[in-house]
């Protein structure tokens, strides 16, 4: 019976430890008082091994249910190893036409992890920049707590339609 409970236990952290390994970065920056100003750039190193592989990219943002808009716009400026910058504005819809938000909700805390790019192929290895900045009309930016970046492996390429 003893032996049975180590056998388990073995697996079960073996698989919490393979679940993380295709994570490559999530990281989530606090805003100071639940106000994001442009001037607030959000900055997330990714390190890059493997160009032969394809990454999905994620936008992580937790907001209070006090958060006016439906929808977030954000300028995300990527910089490549080389230097190289691409710049791409981004819209990202929190909830649905009546109001219902996206994400895991509970009390006045709301969690999206919205995907901005899938498949994605990182042409150089090396260290990439990703600034991510409020591109709304007002400034500051209520009631956002959190904005983060997440970078995993994608399991499988999806076909094209």
């Amino acid at each position: 019976m003893k032996n049975t409970f180590w056998l388990f236990a073995f697996i079960a952290i073996l698989l919490l430890n393979s679940c993380n390994q295709t994570v490559v970065v999530d990281k989530n920056n606090p805003l100071k008082n639940e106000l994001w100003n442009y001037e607030q750039h959000q900055d997330f190193e990714v390190p890059i091994e493997d160009t032969t592989i394809h990454y999905n990219i994620y936008i992580n943002i937790r907001h209070s249910f006090h958060f006016e808009w439906r929808n977030l716009w954000v300028e995300v400026n990527t910089q490549f190893p080389s230097g190289k910058k691409l710049s791409k504005r981004v819209n990202l819809a929190l909830s649905e036409a009546d109001g219902k938000w996206f994400g895991d909700c509970s009390s006045d805390d709301c969690f999206i992890q919205i995907p901005i790019q899938e498949n994605a192929l990182f042409p150089e290895k090396g260290n990439y920049t990703f600034s991510i900045s409020q591109d709304m009309r007002v400034n500051p930016l209520r009631n956002i707590r959190n904005v983060g970046l997440k970078v995993e492996k994608a399991l499988q390429i999806k076909a094209e339609d």
